[in-house]
């Protein structure tokens, strides 16, 4: 900082003169000790805060006194009349309200041409050195931690940290510093790293010595002695010993400690310490996700394998279809099923290859719009050779994000088979490649849950404001969809048991809605619960049923997430025929209603009006209600939507 205030003359005379409260506040703004004199009167007219600070007299108590009293050589040199711009600097005795003195450096300008009016700006002796001096050290310290931002840089794990205990020793001048970390194979830790000398603290710390160090904790001589640390350092007649926690999120990672031969703690220690911590939990943090990074690409190289072999040892053709419907490629099944082989049809249109039914091109055009179709039914397609045979077509859309990469037909032979194996044959394949998907499900999330946590960290290391946070945000996006999409398959696939007890009704549906309150509310969808029943305890798995209504209510949102809109559910008692009671449930919004071609196939797998969805929720919604003796229908009308829900009562006692 530079200490000399350049004063510009103030022409009192001219123009308009300051008022004394105006040069008042003005005073306040100067950062040293300063004073308005009256030179002519030799008295001090007006004395800022600092100058207070200074010499300990009130502002009161400083106006109108005589400038000798505060500084008696300046006092007895001031050049009266003098019409030099520059300022006069003396070295003089400052006299405090204490009755001591203090060397101080004046600096006295003079305001007006007539040298009546002075300005002292007062700051003590030396002080401009030791300024110097802290700057020098600042810089210093300054090129220290510029090694620590070096250290996180290294690509090697173990050099990066011995770096930063070297640029630790500096910065706190401790004579040992230490990292220790857990052991891989036994717990507690287990000194990894270590700058200084070694033999004087331990080489571990047990699992039960753990606790007391999930703070920092501090020693000096004369302190209690409370664990192995504090023992060594005062065998060792340490001059102090700290050691500071190494957390990742809320996981107890390692301890650094640091300790000096001889001297006291240096007031900064704490907080270089801090950064040391910080430094190295990066580092850790670093290497983890780079590791798990190459773990989950090898898993991901891993489950690509198995959807190839998958492709093809499956007895069904399977047909890839770029976005516009142009044969992309054939496994080895569609290339025996229809004669052809891909290099020989590879970029023709799908229609001049599969000949067949009349709804097999809406169908393409369904899946071009990004929904399934799992069933066309029995139909009879045309091998290459003009033979017709008995074939069971779905196409499925492949949706990356909004946009649809492409559409995969499968086609399976049935011609082979009299009617009753073709069924039989259609479950055990259904069976396979069902416990395949969810093999195949649950070997997924684990890579995409790695890349997940991958890019949590890359985000959390870049800045708020770099570009790349847009390019995490939207692979993130794509995590959290792929896992969903994951769960959903892994339930469908196999569906948990379930685990009946009582379950009231008019408690779960509320508690649910009060869950969906915060979105409800941000797509402004308002929202009403209504019950005309006392009793709606039916007998049900809690967790079970939480998900078909969650899955109906999701739904109801999303089709009214644009416009907004009203979701009702309505609870009330069924009339069916038979003895026993049963409870009718609603839900019903006012979103634009389920297109007629779907509406019956709605709780089919894979039909889904959501380009963003599986298509799996209703039909897994209605497995649970058949499980739990209910059904589930649905009634729609362009402009609002009705599910309906109706579950048996529970009878006394029954479980």
């Amino acid at each position: 900082m530079n200490r000399s205030l350049p004063i510009p003359n103030i022409p009192f005379l001219r123009n308009r003169q300051p008022s004394l409260a105006e040069l008042d506040n003005l005073l306040d703004y100067f950062p040293q000790a300063s004073l308005l004199l009256d030179l002519e009167k030799n008295s001090i007219v007006l004395a800022n805060a600092r100058a207070t600070e200074l010499t300990a007299y009130t502002r009161a108590e400083l106006i109108d006194s005589d400038i000798g009293d505060l500084l008696p050589f300046l006092s007895n040199h001031i050049q009266k009349n003098s019409t030099s711009s520059k300022p006069e600097i003396y070295i003089d005795k400052l006299a405090t309200r204490q009755g001591s003195s203090i060397e101080v450096r004046v600096e006295l300008a003079h305001l007006d041409l007539h040298g009546s009016w002075g300005l002292a700006i007062c700051e003590p002796s030396g002080l401009r050195e030791q300024v110097a001096a802290e700057r020098s050290r600042r810089c210093e310290r300054l090129t220290d931690l510029s090694a620590l931002v070096r250290a996180s840089q290294e690509k090697d794990m173990e050099s990066a940290l011995q770096l930063v205990l070297e640029v630790g020793q500096l910065l706190t001048g401790a004579n040992i510093l230490a990292l220790y970390l857990a052991h891989p194979s036994h717990p507690g830790l287990e000194r990894k790293f270590t700058q200084g000398t070694q033999d004087a603290i331990p080489e571990s710390v047990k699992p039960n010595e753990i606790e007391v160090f999930l703070e920092p904790t501090t020693w000096e001589p004369g302190n209690r002695v409370s664990n192995l640390f504090f023992r060594a350092a005062r065998v060792a007649k340490m001059g102090y010993l700290q050691t500071y926690p190494l957390v990742e999120g809320e996981a107890f990672i390692g301890l650094l400690v640091l300790a000096a031969e001889q001297g006291g703690i240096p007031e900064d220690n704490s907080l270089i310490a801090n950064i040391l911590s910080t430094t190295i939990t990066g580092i850790i943090q670093q290497n983890s996700m780079i590791e798990n990074f190459f773990a989950g690409e090898r898993s991901m190289q891993h489950d690509l394998l198995v959807g190839e072999t998958v492709k093809e040892s499956t007895q069904d053709g399977i047909i890839l279809l770029s976005s516009d419907l142009v044969i992309e490629e054939l496994n080895p099944q569609a290339e025996a099923l229809l004669g052809y082989a891909t290099s020989e049809i590879y970029g023709q249109p799908v229609n001049n290859v599969l000949i067949g039914p009349s709804n097999l091109v809406p169908a393409l055009q369904s899946a071009q719009q990004g929904v399934s179709t799992p069933n066309l039914g029995e139909v009879h397609l045309h091998r290459r050779d003009g033979v017709a045979f008995l074939a069971h077509i779905s196409t499925i859309p492949l949706i990356n994000g909004e946009d649809i990469a492409g559409v995969i037909v499968l086609v399976r032979d049935l011609s082979s088979h009299e009617e009753s194996e073709v069924r039989s044959q259609q479950l055990e394949q259904r069976a396979l490649l069902g416990e395949v998907t969810a093999i195949f499900a649950h070997e997924v999330r684990n890579p995409i849950n790695n890349i997940s946590t991958g890019l949590q960290l890359m985000a959390m290391k870049l800045p708020s404001e770099d570009p790349n946070q847009e390019v995490i945000n939207r692979l993130l996006d794509d995590c959290n969809r792929l896992t969903h999409l994951m769960q959903s398959v892994l339930t469908f696939s196999r569906p948990p048991e379930n685990k009946f007890q009582q379950v009231e009704l008019a408690d779960l549906i509320p508690t649910l809605l009060e869950r969906w309150r915060p979105r409800l509310a941000r797509l402004k969808v308002n929202h009403e619960f209504k019950s005309s029943m006392e009793n709606t305890t039916i007998v049900g798995d809690p967790r079970a049923l939480e998900q078909v209504f969650s899955n109906l209510i999701g739904n109801a949102v999303e089709a009214m997430k644009v416009t907004g809109g009203s979701l009702s559910i309505h609870i009330r008692p069924s009339h069916l025929e038979g003895g026993r009671q049963h409870i009718e449930i609603n839900v019903i919004d006012d979103g634009p209603g389920i297109p007629p071609d779907l509406i019956d196939r709605i709780f089919e797998p894979f039909v889904t009006t959501n380009r963003n969805g599986t298509g799996l929720g209703l039909s897994i919604a209605k497995r649970i209600v058949s499980a739990h003796k209910g059904t589930i229908s649905v009634s729609s009308v362009p402009g609002g939507t009705v599910f309906q829900v109706i579950f048996p009562l529970s009878q006394k006692n029954e479980v």
